[in-house]
């Protein structure tokens, strides 16, 4: 195949992969023991040691993270260990996937590529409306300790919308519909990617098994803007976390990266002077929160504006396990129970 054809079917592949990675690996002959989430050698092409590695599949992209070859998705995992060329490794991913989810399915039926799904995320965004105080999201942030007196323009409610999961023979399976909490996920022209969902029910998050979901997944460094920035930003993870930084500093401009692993690619703009970045702590498990903070980081203090380094800092919550929405909530129940 030409390089244009491995490309698109390579984005085609993530996108009916997402959430399926470990299935997917089996299938493709990956020994279980390494898919088993705890610390051991690292199977990559070699790489050895004693527990350096670990598969965590955290952002449904069969993710691990290895201390001295570094971290890699599934598509990686399987080249790495099965010393394939990514052209093989495509085709038996595609392979797998028909038999994973049933039998292969024609190219027509198959999940939307970016455009359809672009189209489909404007047609969303346009049967939501602004938020507005009393209504399902409002209710939901405001018992996160997240209420403001005026909302970011990229957040909208959607009062039904459907939750889907996978009917098992490659087509999404609609189980019920349920407000939502959207949120616009912008690259770098400002141009809608995709939409970040969170399912409600009675003001507070759905009882699901993903009550958040993006609706596409390559989101490649674009970000949820909670304001716009002229020569400072902060960044955060979630869009919880987002709006809990943004009343932590009185409304500071934030960007929402949605998950770690975007973060360390996140689209800075060039204005930007004084860069502040806060880091979930994911010390409980494979630290990768502060370890995408300090990449992130690390990429920034080599920028210059206007010939001078620009400011960059870090903040980590001290808590193990702890993320800045649960320290700003746990704030409010501190200074309510002082009173």
């Amino acid at each position: 195949m030409n390089r244009i054809e491995y490309e698109a079917r390579y984005e085609e592949m993530l996108v009916r992969a997402h959430g399926r990675w470990t299935s997917l690996l089996l299938a493709l002959g990956i020994d279980k023991t390494i898919l088993n989430r705890r610390n051991q050698p690292c199977p990559v092409n070699g790489c050895g040691g004693i527990d350096r590695f670990q598969y965590t599949d955290k952002f449904g992209e069969g993710n691990y993270h290895c201390r001295k070859c570094g971290p890699g998705g599934g598509f990686k995992l399987l080249c790495g260990v099965q010393q394939l060329r990514a052209g093989e490794a495509l085709r038996r991913i595609e392979g797998a996937i028909g038999y994973v989810n049933g039998p292969p399915v024609d190219t027509a039926q198959r999940l939307p590529g970016h455009d359809k799904m672009r189209a489909l995320a404007r047609k969303i965004w346009a049967e939501a409306e602004p938020l507005r105080h009393g209504d399902e999201c409002t209710r939901y942030l405001a018992r996160r300790g997240l209420e403001l007196s005026e909302y970011p323009a990229t957040l909208r409610f959607h009062p039904s919308l459907g939750y889907y999961v996978d009917g098992g023979n490659g087509k999404p399976l609609r189980v019920r519909d349920y407000p939502a909490l959207l949120a616009s996920v912008q690259g770098p022209e400002g141009e809608m990617i995709t939409l970040h969902r969170t399912y409600l029910s009675n003001g507070w998050k759905a009882p699901l098994h993903d009550a958040k979901k993006l609706l596409s997944s390559g989101i490649d460094g674009a970000a949820i803007r909670l304001g716009e920035p002229s020569t400072e930003l902060d960044i955060s993870e979630g869009l919880e976390n987002g709006l809990a930084v943004f009343k932590r500093t009185g409304g500071h401009p934030v960007w929402s990266a949605l998950n770690a692993g975007n973060m360390r690619v996140l689209w800075i703009p060039q204005s930007v002077e004084r860069l502040r970045i806060y880091g979930d702590n994911d010390a409980d498990g494979d630290f990768s929160g502060q370890a995408s903070a300090y990449i992130l980081a690390q990429q920034m203090v080599r920028r210059r504006v206007n010939n001078t380094p620009i400011r960059v800092e870090v903040f980590i919550p001290k808590k193990a396990g702890t993320d800045w929405a649960s320290v700003w909530l746990a704030s409010l129940k501190r200074i309510a129970l002082a009173a």
